[in-house]
């Protein structure tokens, strides 16, 4: 039977084996994708040829906003400073059933709707290769 995804969890540090801090997020994603090379040539005529090319990440997700917020600081100096720093997706919410990645910042935008509550979306590209997570 399938996990519901309504558990899941992301952590943020600054440093790869430093302190991980929640995010306070309401949904979140972790893409994994290839290049598709295409190498066909003359000498197979009707077919392309491919192999695969470089690996990449993406994770985005949407958080309640809060000043204060530890993970949400952490998130916000490597986006102004342009630093690499690391996220555990966990998309059950168990510990050692995510990934580890670096990951640079792309994008951090504060929505603040008159009606609804205050969010961040923010959206991370790797900047490495992801790791199973155990811990």
């Amino acid at each position: 039977m399938a996990t519901a995804g309504y558990s899941f969890k992301i952590f943020v540090s600054a440093t790869s084996g430093g302190t991980y801090s929640e995010v306070p997020a309401t949904d979140g994603s972790f893409n994994r994708s290839r290049d598709i090379k295409d190498i066909t040539d003359t000498t197979n005529p009707g077919y392309q040829q491919r192999l695969a090319g470089l690996a990449d990440t993406a994770l985005s997700t949407e958080a309640n906003w809060s000043a204060s917020d530890t993970a949400l600081g952490v998130i916000e100096t490597a986006y102004e400073n342009g630093n690499t720093m690391y996220v555990k997706f966990m998309p059950d919410g168990v510990a050692g059933n995510g990934y580890k990645v670096p990951v640079i910042v792309e994008n951090f935008s504060i929505s603040s709707p008159v009606s609804d509550k205050i969010s961040v979306s923010i959206s991370f590209q790797g900047n490495g290769q992801p790791q199973v997570d155990n811990a």
